[in-house]
């Protein structure tokens, strides 16, 4: 058994508002086991409405559809899933009552226009709704394909409808729910088609799947599971973490809702060292994390000059770094070696000299000394303060477990 969603409303079509009941659904369909394979939106049309109700209904045996029950003309949802499903659409006495009661326990008199709400598909069954005046329902399909549940698009209303009625419904028609279970195992600094490569065969499993998300900087590798009960579903996941680990190993940072500051802050502090930063790439961003993060103690040294010249003075050198012929490597590694604490590391992200170019380096712990070269493109500033961001607290985090042995390129 699978479902779709269909998100119905103009508003959303124009980026209005922000669709959180399309991410509300799937993770409650996702906490029952109930597959969902797609997810549709489409504007308050009654033709267009139809037709993306046949698709769906041609395709799944459950569509849940969020909006358009309102008391104005243009909610239309309940003609389109009569038309859909074939019925005709009914005045129903009882809805009429139950819609006045409502607004009668607001205080308020029923307006003639919430009439229209006592309209549902012929046969549909009603599902009360007690938090708000749209009455939902679950019509099914005539041809047999399936059936309808529509419910309101206020958030609080589909909410509590989903948890109190729609999901109790939906188990029951599955015969018992399942689980289905996400391990995310997060990476950083390595690219999503260096990943894919290390692990691609692994992305055809079945059950549990794998699947990549990238984000500036980072990879997310997600493990998927489907099974009866929690328990069967972490030991699906089990050997397929054991083997991602075995292949991506230190590009591995975290897992689920664990964040690279977070991660490399903790490390500093269990392994006692401090950290001096000298940064005029990321607009201090990645400092400014780590103290968000809780882990400001850990930092001994934290100069943002706005400027490479600015760079250079800040730490005493007697250079003039805009100038062509200047050793920006050589350059970058002094102004680390020069902050460095005795009691851990220092990190120079320098930049851009006279060629464009920009460089990452570190010094220490045990006197570990590596230069990364890159090139800043300035029409993607934000992208690349991000991943500028990510590469040097990335460096911070192998180096202190003994892990950073040589540069790791940009991808």
């Amino acid at each position: 058994m699978h479902a779709e969603i269909v998100m119905i409303g103009t508003e959303l079509l124009l980026g209005e508002i922000v669709d959180t009941n399309a991410t509300q659904l799937a993770k409650m369909l996702r906490e029952i086991g109930l597959d969902l394979y797609y997810k549709t939106t489409v504007g308050d049309n009654e033709a267009r409405i139809t037709a993306v109700l046949n698709q769906a209904l041609d395709r799944a045996d459950v569509v849940i559809t969020s909006g358009g029950l309102g008391p104005t003309v243009d909610d239309i949802t309940r003609q389109a899933v009569a038309n859909a499903t074939g019925r005709k659409l009914v005045y129903s006495r009882e809805l009429e009552r139950q819609i006045a009661a409502r607004f009668r326990s607001f205080g308020r008199k029923m307006g003639e226009n919430n009439k229209r709400q006592a309209f549902i598909p012929e046969g549909a069954l009603p599902l009360p709704n007690p938090v708000g005046t749209a009455p939902c329902f679950l019509s099914e399909d005539v041809r047999g394909r399936g059936c309808i549940i529509s419910l309101p698009g206020v958030p609080r209303e589909l909410e509590h409808m989903m948890t109190h009625t729609v999901l109790p419904i939906l188990v029951e028609r599955m015969g018992g729910g399942q689980v289905i279970k996400i391990r995310i195992l997060r990476t950083c600094a390595v690219g999503e088609s260096n990943v894919d490569r290390a692990i691609d065969d692994l992305m055809t499993s079945g059950n549990p799947t794998v699947g990549l998300a990238a984000h500036a900087g980072q990879t997310d590798v997600r493990i998927t599971a489907k099974a009866g009960t929690e328990a069967e579903a972490d030991a699906l996941i089990g050997p397929m973490e054991i083997e991602l680990r075995k292949r991506l190993g230190v590009a591995i940072y975290g897992v689920d809702q664990e964040t690279v500051p977070a991660v490399v802050g903790r490390i500093l502090a269990e392994k006692g060292l401090k950290l001096a930063v000298i940064d005029t790439l990321t607009g201090g961003q990645l400092t400014r994390e780590l103290a968000e993060a809780g882990y400001a103690d850990q930092l001994t040294t934290n100069l943002q000059p706005t400027t490479l010249p600015e760079a250079v003075q800040a730490v005493g050198l007697n250079v003039e770094p805009d100038l062509p012929g200047v050793d920006g490597s050589r350059l970058a590694a002094d102004m680390a070696r020069l902050i460095a604490p005795a009691d851990g590391m220092a990190l120079a992200m320098v930049g851009p000299f006279f060629d464009g170019s920009t460089y990452i380096a570190l010094h220490g712990p045990g006197g570990l000394e590596l230069v990364k070269f890159g090139r800043i493109f300035r029409r993607e500033a934000d992208y690349n303060r991000r991943w500028l961001t990510i590469q040097g607290q990335d460096w911070i985090r192998r180096a202190a477990l003994g892990q950073l042995t040589s540069p790791v390129d940009w991808d």
